[in-house]
């Protein structure tokens, strides 16, 4: 039985020695986040989005933000918010509107010689019920939109190449 346990603890250890705490290792150790282009008559969001972009790359063990090997640029390409309503007679009284943002995105390294990845396009969206002022609460959604598409940037900029 002891053996067993021997063989079974040793096993456990081999198959385990392999893990790298923060998954596989990229392909640049410093990234630079380039400042972020706006398109969209959307004003505001390049800076919102460059500081979640900041917190998200922040806290990946694996990379350190500030100039380097590599270089994300990115533009907010596309702002959305079409109106619904849940009751047939209301055509034009919107209780709800679907809010959503498009980013788009370019990672380089080797002083942008090699291309990780070109225009790639990264989407957020969410429903926002109007409760009262609908500026005010669209102003405040834009935080969490931004900070999953940060996280899609984050992982699709570290994954292994």
């Amino acid at each position: 039985m002891k053996r067993l346990l021997a063989l079974l603890a040793a096993s456990l250890l081999v198959g385990c020695s392999a893990y790298h705490l923060g998954g596989p290792k990229p392909a640049f150790r410093n990234i630079e986040v380039a400042p972020i282009r706006n398109s969209t008559a959307r004003t505001g969001t390049h800076a919102v989005l460059h500081s979640k972009i900041i917190e998200a790359l922040a806290g990946d063990p694996r990379v350190k933000v500030g100039p380097g090997e590599a270089r994300l640029e990115a533009e907010v390409t596309r702002y959305q918010r079409d109106g619904f309503t849940t009751k047939t007679g209301d055509a034009y009284a919107f209780t709800s509107y679907r809010v959503s943002f498009e980013v788009r995105c370019t990672l380089t390294t080797d002083g942008g010689k090699r291309v990780l990845f070109k225009d790639r396009v990264f989407r957020a969206t969410t429903t926002l019920q109007n409760a009262g002022d609908p500026v005010a609460e669209e102003l405040s959604v834009a935080p969490t939109l931004f900070a999953d598409i940060a996280s899609q940037i984050r992982q699709a900029a570290t994954t292994a190449w």
